[in-house]
């Protein structure tokens, strides 16, 4: 993010202060005040590159010419910057996204990089300024059939003497181009069908891999899966939403299928997965089997209760494997509360001294923390157990503090017998069962560091504004007294 603060904004800020600077009282205000406006000004976001001409999806006879206007700008509230634009190879990540690729590393015999001329290749930009530039496509004569594949990327340059460029995000411009007059193949290849590690509790996911084997790009296609038992008999089916983008030819993409399997008994099991055009027309297809050691248990259904000041409320799910018990007076106010199903794959990272079990699910409907602690019950599985090296007294219950960025992982009593975690807390949050060597029952939870940026933590304007407005009342009620 790109911080910029208008010297106009500025001078109206420092006025002020300069006016409500003749008492004491408003003195402590003001000092805080402009502190908290400067915070506040920095939360502004920049919107950085802008642009007309996006893409380029066009029809070209061998031979032929065709030029591919582009307007690149910034907006008023950017710094000036320096932007550099290149013709790239045409890459794409496993769930589609198109990556730009060095020219050193676009080895692809349906690349139109060399084919793509720039009027420019650099800008100079001012703050609200835009310029046009010119890709000029000029296809050879014996360029072959089907399509031609380049990304034109924007960047900016980095300023002199700091390293860091002025404008923190680039631009990727696919051009994608028909060889007009020609035959497109549109065929692909299953080069991987997996099946995840069956873990209780959590979905059974089933990743296809794809090739584009063709001449030409396609969108919009499908994967389909079916689970049958060792009698044949249709266990259960899913499917992977169409890709918004096109597939690339030379590329490769993963489908990512969360059948709704209720059950699997130890056995073999049979999947096939199969990949469609639009228009129905099978790319390929694949079969496998696999084996289930230990009988498999899906994920926990959603469940919801409605919880009254007056009256307690025990919220369980419908195979008894979780609960909450809220006390008299947990809320201030009719809430309903809903306990459902979370991935293990989406949960941030342990902290150091822990690792996740197998059990993890979301307790909603506050925005805030409870009035008076609830106890949550959970059943460890055989996978939680096994995460453990078999010490059940390793596992313990933990909940995601998004405020702080943190894991907090709470004194857990652990019951053998009925295979039984049990805690109390007045957070709702996302909560998983962790492995850690934390004394039980201790009055310290152990909490993670702060999560890095990928993780998307609590931005620092936040963080200081939660600070600056508590300080802002003690310095008021501090100056009354005076």
């Amino acid at each position: 993010m790109i911080i910029f603060i208008s010297p106009n904004r500025w001078n109206i800020f420092i006025k002020r202060y300069e006016m409500n600077n003749r008492t004491k009282k408003w003195r402590r205000i003001n000092e805080l005040m402009v502190l908290m406006a400067v915070v506040l000004l920095c939360m502004e976001p920049a919107s950085a590159i802008t642009m007309t001409g996006t893409n380029y999806v066009g029809s070209i006879t061998p031979g032929g010419i065709a030029v591919f206007p582009m307007t690149i700008g910034i907006e008023p509230n950017e710094n000036p910057s320096d932007l550099l634009i290149e013709v790239m190879g045409f890459g794409q990540s496993v769930t589609s996204e198109f990556v730009p690729i060095d020219p050193a590393n676009d080895v692809t015999p349906y690349s139109a990089r060399t084919f793509i001329s720039l009027d420019t290749t650099s800008l100079r930009l001012e703050p609200g300024t835009s310029q046009r530039v010119n890709a000029t496509i000029a296809l050879p004569k014996d360029v072959g059939a089907g399509g031609r594949y380049a990304i034109i990327y924007i960047h900016a340059l980095p300023v002199k003497g700091t390293g860091q460029a002025t404008l923190t995000t680039g631009m990727v411009v696919p051009v994608l181009i028909t060889v007009s007059g020609t035959t497109p193949s549109l065929t692909g290849s299953i080069t991987g069908l997996d099946i995840g590690d069956l873990t209780i509790g959590q979905p059974v996911v089933i990743i296809t891999t794809l090739k584009n084997t063709g001449n030409y790009h396609y969108r919009y296609s499908v994967n389909n899966v079916t689970l049958t038992d060792g009698n044949g008999k249709i266990v259960a089916q899913g499917s992977a939403p169409p890709w918004p983008n096109s597939i690339i030819p030379g590329n490769t993409v993963q489908y990512r299928v969360e059948p709704d399997v209720k059950d699997l008994p130890a056995g073999t099991y049979t999947v096939s997965s199969k990949v469609l055009l639009a228009e129905g027309k099978v790319l390929d297809e694949k079969i496998t089997t696999f084996t289930v050691n230990t009988d498999y248990v899906p994920p926990l259904t959603e469940s919801n209760i409605t919880l009254t000041p007056g009256s307690a409320g025990t919220l369980t799910s419908p195979d008894g494997r979780y609960s909450v018990s809220f006390p008299q007076g947990a809320v201030l106010g009719d809430v309903v509360v809903t306990l459902k199903p979370y991935s293990k794959d989406n949960l941030k990272p342990a902290p150091a001294n822990a690792k996740p079990g197998a059990t993890s699910f979301e307790i909603t409907g506050l925005s805030g923390l409870l009035n008076r602690d609830a106890t949550v019950r959970v059943m460890y599985s055989a996978d939680d157990l096994a995460a453990a090296g078999g010490d059940a007294v390793l596992l313990k219950l933990s909940y995601y503090d998004a405020a702080a960025g943190a894991w907090v992982i709470l004194p857990t009593q652990v019951n053998t017998g009925s295979t039984t975690l049990t805690t109390t807390t007045n957070h709702l949050s996302v909560w998983a069962v962790m492995v850690s060597s934390s004394a039980n029952g201790g009055t310290n939870p152990v909490s993670a560091p702060a999560a890095p940026p990928t993780q998307s933590p609590v931005p620092l304007a936040v963080v200081l504004v939660s600070l600056i407005i508590p300080a802002i009342a003690a310095g008021y009620f501090a100056g009354k007294r005076e």
